[in-house]
């Protein structure tokens, strides 16, 4: 047997699952081989500790802190969905306001030129802005300063 054969049949070694005819092979290889003897003992050595792990009690704790934690992944993903649409809608929201004051500013506009482009209204407009605030002097456009005569 060469160590190849050995390295690749360790495990059925270690579990007494091989033939008898090669699981003797395997213990004369061992007995004239050191680097396979070494990597037996840190084979077994190793398997003790996976043992040692199982065998362990699991901390008190870890079903709190797995729940914990899993509720707390679930609660960031949902956050995360709303801080979507609040991205989303914010500038949607802005721009249908924009939209807004500027359909009502050229109703307003429209609105407004066409009451002063009648003529009677001029005059009724400058009344209505003296009287309601409180401009007492307002000039006309018929009257004209004359300075040097």
């Amino acid at each position: 047997m060469n160590c190849d054969q050995f390295k690749s049949n360790i495990f059925g070694f270690t579990e007494e699952t091989l033939p008898r005819e090669l699981h003797a092979s395997m213990d004369v290889h061992i007995a004239s081989c050191p680097s396979c003897t070494q990597l037996l003992a840190e084979f077994k050595a190793l398997e003790e500790i996976i043992l040692k792990e199982k065998a362990g009690e699991p901390s008190p704790f870890a079903a709190t802190r797995l729940l914990q934690r899993t509720e707390t992944e679930f609660l960031s993903r949902g956050r995360s969905h709303s801080q979507t649409y609040t991205r989303i809608l914010q500038p949607v929201a802005i721009a249908v306001a924009l939209l807004c004051g500027i359909a009502i500013g050229f109703y307003t506009a429209g609105n407004g030129k066409m009451q002063a482009d009648s003529p009677g209204n001029s005059a009724q407009n400058i009344l209505f802005l003296k009287s309601n605030l409180f401009i007492s002097d307002f000039a006309d456009e018929d009257k004209t300063l004359v300075l040097n005569k």
